[in-house]
């Protein structure tokens, strides 16, 4: 019995297999010649064309440098204040008014720095957008080179005064 039920389920297996080769003759693929495989060159690529636009107008850029270098005067004035006011907080108790006056002129420098900030991140973003558009834009590298060098020296001037106030 058993040999009968394995004799069956090979034939049953079998029938299956050769059935999925059966098939119309419509489904193969012509083996006739293709046209690239005639070994002739293709014709040549179209030159790709010139961007419509480019990326960044120029009245925007000028405009994102005026507005980093604007928050960049408005630090170094804040800075010299702050700086005043950190060297009259030097050494004094926690609890004193100088120390409150210094600490608030540093939260004011924050935001002047967060100003200069906003430009990188308005340059950044059109960065990207160039960059998605596949049209570098050397003068925006160059912008944003500027605006980040201004940034980090703005940075550093406040870890120097941080520094300072807690000595």
């Amino acid at each position: 019995m058993r040999a009968h039920l394995t004799k069956s389920a090979i034939l049953a297996l079998s029938c299956a297999g050769l059935a999925g080769c059966a098939g119309t003759a419509g489904d193969y693929p012509s083996l006739a010649m293709r046209p690239f495989e005639d070994g002739t060159a293709p014709a040549a690529a179209a030159a790709p064309s010139a961007p419509i636009r480019p990326a960044v107008s120029p009245a925007r850029l000028a405009d994102l440098r005026a507005a980093a270098a604007s928050a960049d005067s408005t630090f170094a004035a804040r800075a010299r204040e702050a700086e005043a006011l950190v060297r009259l907080a030097a050494g004094r108790p926690f609890e004193s008014g100088e120390r409150a006056a210094a600490m608030a002129a540093l939260a004011d420098l924050d935001v002047a720095r967060g100003r200069t900030a906003g430009a990188l991140a308005a340059l950044d973003a059109l960065a990207a957008e160039a960059a998605g558009a596949l049209s570098p834009d050397p003068a925006l590298a160059a912008a944003q080179g500027e605006v980040a060098a201004t940034l980090a020296r703005e940075d550093a001037a406040i870890a120097q005064l941080w520094g300072a106030l807690a000595s």
